[in-house]
């Protein structure tokens, strides 16, 4: 870790320091704990499904690790930015305060959000660590249907850089380009701070033809993580890990405070999205969010400080209905030294597939 926001960014995606994959079980990809592998990746920490393609993508919060898809049904993966594999076309009329591309060598990519833009492609939005402090913005091309036919590309087209000593942790995209993300720690925070539930974070806000993200006043929580934003572009959601809620604000006055939360039973969530459909498919507008089971007791019960989040823990994956904020938990799975550091979810079909900030794998298994 080369400096301080460095190591508590990757720390922060569930409050755990980056470590060595060999940790991981190696190179041993067979399955394990009720769950199956596709190895090789690099700390493939946040995961988006992609419908109409019904494709995976995930960022690599090691740098160089860049983006990665893969195919649910063929396992199929697809390095698509990377050292070797770096397309840069910057939209100055967008972007214009970026200084221009990112080092895909430095690429540290985190937090993930997705949109659809023109010609059938999307627009991605992923927090970065590797170089600068920023949001780094991709145009994606999955290819055909179930994203077997045509070509996949990812072009670098843009960032928005964070503010000086301040660091995003995840990032979600308005309908209009606006966007929000977390910052976990501001200056002068410690872990030691969010385990005693005392506040650590925000959220920023950068809104298209201005030049730097801005603080929403407000929006202060215990351990800001995972963000989403409503499908009717009227509030956003935020993870708060040390607590184990997910709160809802209003777009429209972020600073009354939040207007209700989520409150989950045993595990810090991470990253929180809101579950994917087919276009004709009944709305679905439920949050799905994953986390580490964090009163271990192999691990000493609740962790106090850094050093205590970096013992393996189980995992669990509930819904949330934003309206209500009722739970529903869809799955759990016991600690094993093969797959932990989990901190995001996606279902496809009767499939889950589980992301981690730790692992050199993503895991999946039937969904009972």
């Amino acid at each position: 870790m080369k400096h301080a926001s460095l190591a508590l960014l990757i720390a922060c995606s569930s409050l755990v320091a980056s470590h060595s994959l060999a940790a991981q079980g190696g190179p041993d990809c067979s399955p394990a704990a009720g769950l199956s592998f596709i190895c090789g990746l690099q700390n493939p920490e946040d995961i988006v499904h992609i419908l109409p393609a019904n494709v995976l993508l995930t960022s690599g919060m090691a740098p160089g690790a860049g983006l990665t898809l893969v195919s649910p049904q063929s396992k199929r993966v697809d390095k698509l930015y990377g050292p070797g594999v770096a397309n840069a076309r910057h939209d100055r009329a967008r972007f214009a305060s970026c200084p221009g591309p990112l080092d895909p060598k430095q690429a540290l990519l985190h937090g993930l959000a997705v949109r659809p833009a023109a010609n059938g492609r999307y627009t991605v939005y992923a927090t970065n660590h590797g170089g600068r402090e920023s949001v780094e913005v991709f145009e994606l091309n999955v290819g055909g249907p179930a994203g077997i036919a045509g070509n996949r590309s990812v072009t670098w087209i843009g960032c928005v850089l964070l503010p000086p000593k301040l660091a995003a942790n995840s990032v979600a995209a308005f309908s209009d380009g606006t966007l929000v993300a977390t910052v976990l720690f501001m200056p002068g925070k410690t872990f030691e701070d969010a385990f005693a539930f005392r506040n650590t974070g925000i959220v920023l806000q950068w809104t298209p033809g201005t030049p730097a993200f801005v603080e929403l006043k407000g929006t202060e929580l215990v351990a800001n993580n995972g963000i989403e934003t409503s499908s009717d572009d009227r509030e956003f959601y935020v993870a708060s890990t040390t607590m184990r809620r997910i709160y809802a604000f209003s777009r429209a006055k972020p600073g009354a405070g939040p207007l209700r939360f989520a409150q989950l039973k045993d595990f810090g969530p991470d990253n929180v999205r809101r579950m994917t459909r087919a276009p004709g498919d009944k709305a679905d507008d439920r949050l799905i969010t994953a986390g580490l089971v964090d009163d271990e007791p192999a691990c000493g019960g609740r962790p106090k400080n850094e050093e205590g989040i970096r013992c393996p823990m189980g995992y669990a994956v509930t819904t949330i209905d934003p309206k209500t904020m009722a739970v529903t938990e869809i799955a759990r799975g016991p600690r094993t030294p093969s797959f932990t550091g989990t901190a995001m979810a996606a279902v496809v079909g009767n499939e889950l597939w589980l992301g981690s900030f730790y692992a050199n794998r993503l895991a999946y298994r039937t969904l009972k």
